[in-house]
């Protein structure tokens, strides 16, 4: 699928959604840099793997608190033979509307150049609806997105996909007309919606805390989604949950074991 262009107007709409769901208005700004930061963690010293996790942090984090977390030593401990990069992603590339060309100028674009096998996209709240943007514009530079409690869509919007009887009977827009959409959070909903029938996007995996205030109810891909890609854990919109997500999505997630891992840097 070609690459699909993103206008101002639309990140626009979106950062105005964001803002709604208390995502964009809580975090201190913070100066932009180019390239974007990032914290490089490699498997192996001295080695590349054949797989790269490039991880956004929520609003409220930095790269450091994915680490202090013990994010990726889940990855570690399972024996994933994968380098994580962590971006320091935060609102202020989103306010800016840049976020999706530094992620792909700075990071994507780089790691498809080194040779990586396969790119996986995860991130958290902000961070996951980060991941699923790029994912939906770029879909053909990623293997797979784990969006941890990912904003997607304001309540009123939810509310009536709910009304329809979920996503998987919602009406979308108009294939030929949802690329064009000013409605950042339709357009990210139809597309959404295409992984009942469409083979051919990245991998996702998606969950919520029980109780999280972004949780759509009920579960938004639920019957869209194989079973084992729609995660759940007890809790709110906090770590634990997310922690617990992050490690069924390791898992279940078709990722390398060491075996597979090395090439020299």
């Amino acid at each position: 699928m070609p690459d699909v262009p993103i206008n101002r107007r639309l990140l626009l709409s979106g950062l105005a959604l964001l803002a709604g769901a208390g995502l964009a208005g809580c975090a201190m700004p913070r100066e932009l840099r180019t390239p974007l930061e990032t914290l490089v963690l490699p498997a192996a010293p001295g080695q590349r793997a054949d797989t790269l996790i490039v991880f956004l942090p929520g609003s409220m984090e930095v790269p450091l608190d994915i680490v202090q977390q013990g994010f990726v030593a889940q990855v570690r401990e399972r024996q994933i033979g994968a380098d994580v990069v962590v971006v320091d992603s935060h609102i202020g590339y989103f306010r800016r509307m840049v976020i999706i060309d530094r992620l792909r100028e700075d990071v994507i674009g780089p790691a498809r150049a080194q040779g990586y096998r396969q790119i996986w996209l995860a991130g958290i709240s902000l961070g996951g609806y980060g991941a699923l943007l790029y994912a939906m514009l770029h879909p053909q530079d990623i293997t797979g997105v784990i969006a941890i409690a990912p904003f997607v869509a304001p309540t009123a919007l939810l509310d009536e996909v709910n009304a329809a009887g979920g996503l998987a009977r919602w009406r979308a827009p108009d294939p030929k007309t949802a690329s064009q959409s000013r409605d950042l959070g339709r357009r990210l909903l139809a597309w959404l919606q295409r992984y009942g029938q469409d083979a051919g996007l990245p991998v996702l995996y998606m969950g919520y805390g029980d109780s999280d205030r972004l949780q759509p109810g009920p579960p938004l891909m639920a019957g869209i989604l194989p079973e084992p890609q729609v995660l759940r854990a007890p809790g709110s919109h906090d770590w634990p949950p997310w922690r617990q997500i992050w490690g069924q999505a390791l898992d279940r997630a078709l990722l390398p074991s060491p075996a597979r891992t090395a090439s020299p840097r």
